[in-house]
């Protein structure tokens, strides 16, 4: 039983890893997409809620530690 039970626990274990990484790519691709906004520009009427969606971007990375 002890097999199995650590079997269970390695499979949790990777189930876990798995889906950090996929909220972690996730996060990383929302950071470029707004970063890139900013880049392009736009016009004067959006810039500003650019700046903020970078901005978001930003610190949410920062809470994740991710840096791009």
């Amino acid at each position: 039983m002890d097999g199995l039970q650590g079997m269970s626990e390695q499979m949790g274990q990777m189930a876990q890893a798995a889906v950090s990484a996929s909220i972690e790519k996730k996060a990383l691709e929302f950071q470029g997409s707004m970063v890139s906004a900013i880049i392009n520009g736009g016009t004067d009427q959006n810039t500003e809620a650019l700046r903020i969606s970078g901005l978001a971007a930003q610190g949410i990375g920062n809470k994740l530690n991710i840096t791009a």
